[in-house]
């Protein structure tokens, strides 16, 4: 047996942070041995009033096992887990006590947007809720709804809004998954400036093949450590998590005041979907077109570009925040076929299919003007007779209206390419957990 715990809708922008939150929860209920890794669960990365990363946390604890292993240390104690339930579980209500009680002392309840909530089940919710809260807009009764029915309980805060991310973070069966090992700071230095050694994540890469997303090379900036004033000193994802508290140790930095490993559904593309009708706001689709237009670019460097797809013409956007990525964009043309993945949002400018990744199937070819065509009566280099109109020969008259082309070398290939490491979504799948792309869509 196993007892569920979902906890969400705790942090702001301004500071805290729903992992920390949780670890000070196994600390409340002291130090209880896990089913697994805690669960670092993102949700639509679309909604408009989320915070950040938009994270629901969960656990799932069971009684003492012989056979638990380390997979975390805070204050000094060892964090333990097991892959076997056991024949009891703690008491529900009790649980729902401990955690209502570090949610009160710890929360940022001062942010009109963090609307806690805290859930504790018996049984995991059917995992409809976890599939329609990481690519809908849910409601809070959809998901009081599915807890429900597993008989869970709960505790909410202010409006409540964090109990659909609570609910789906207990909800989600992986058929995907990875992991992040998160360091966190001492609570004196909260707020001020981390020390993270940079080169150190930049190296990460070569010295732990199964992390990804640890540094952008071209941008030359380090991805593990966050830029909000947040407990949390750095993360390493992952696919291995046995290699992460090794990963963890080769970055230097300040001293850690506690660490644990979460499994994780970042990298997942969990997020995306294939259109089955028109394109909806807030979603996030996989879809297949032809260039229809040259690409555009306006101030501030954002590039756009028009596809027709079988769900009608839209308009793809690679804003400067996506870097590098932008030139391939601007190397496209009409006819090219490609694939895209992305989010329909309603800007400034109207809505747009904002690019998290692109895969580029077929080129059309580009053909450049070379010359005038010559007289097919005489030989002589035809002229034109004004913009747009025919060619015509001076000595015979003879009229024509074929220019001679030539075929130019293109500057892209087919192959997949991303945003830039720096400004990518936390459930987008890298490049590092990509297999080879394969003609026929998404894998």
């Amino acid at each position: 047996m196993a007892l569920f715990i979902g906890v969400d809708d705790t942090d702001s922008a301004t500071g805290m942070c729903t992992t920390y939150l949780l670890t000070e929860l196994i600390r409340e209920l002291d130090f209880p041995v896990l089913l697994g890794f805690p669960r670092l669960v993102r949700l639509n990365p679309n909604i408009p009033w989320k915070t950040r990363g938009n994270g629901a946390l969960s656990m799932a604890i069971i009684g003492e096992r012989s056979d638990a292993v380390p997979i975390g240390m805070i204050g000094g104690r060892r964090v333990m887990s097991s892959e076997t339930p056991s024949s009891e579980a703690p008491c529900q209500e009790e649980v729902l006590e401990a955690a209502s009680r570090v949610v009160e002392r710890l929360a940022a309840f001062h942010d009109a947007n963090t609307n806690p909530a805290v859930v504790v089940s018996k049984l995991r919710p059917d995992g409809q809720i976890y599939w329609k809260a990481v690519r809908e807009l849910v409601s809070d009764d959809m998901a009081l709804h599915f807890l429900s029915e597993a008989g869970g309980i709960y505790r909410k805060w202010k409006s409540g809004r964090g109990i659909i991310g609570a609910t789906a973070s207990i909800s989600w069966v992986p058929r995907d998954r990875s992991y992040e090992i998160i360091s966190y700071r001492q609570r004196e230095r909260w707020g001020t400036a981390r020390e993270v050694n940079a080169a150190d994540s930049a190296k990460l890469s070569a010295l732990f093949p199964s992390t990804f997303s640890n540094y952008d090379p071209v941008n030359r900036h380090s991805c593990i450590a966050p830029a909000s004033p947040c407990p949390v000193l750095f993360g390493i994802r992952g696919n291995d998590p046995s290699v992460l508290e090794s990963a963890m140790e080769s970055v230097g930095s300040e001293p850690r005041d506690r660490w644990l490993i979460f499994e994780t559904n970042q990298g997942t593309d969990d997020h995306i979907t294939t259109p089955d009708g028109g394109l909806e706001l807030f979603k996030s689709y996989f879809i297949r077109g032809t260039v229809a237009g040259m690409p555009r670019t306006t101030e501030g460097g954002h590039v756009f570009l028009e596809l027709t797809t079988s769900h009608g013409a839209i308009t793809c956007a690679a804003f400067e925040e996506t870097k590098e990525f932008r030139n391939t964009v601007k190397q496209l043309i009409p006819g090219d076929i490609i694939d895209v993945w992305g989010s329909m949002k309603q800007g400034k400018i109207g809505i747009t299919f904002n690019l998290e990744k692109m895969a580029v199937r077929a080129l059309a070819k580009k053909l450049v003007k070379e010359s005038n065509p010559s007289c097919p009566e005489c030989g002589r280099r035809m002229h034109s007779a004004g913009s747009g109109a025919w060619y015509r020969c001076r000595a015979c008259g003879t009229r024509s209206t074929e220019s001679v082309f030539r075929e130019e070398e293109r500057t892209v290939s087919p192959g997949l390419y991303s945003v830039a490491a720096s400004s990518r979504r936390h459930l987008s799948r890298p490049p590092e957990r990509e297999a080879v792309y394969v003609a026929g869509g998404s894998r």
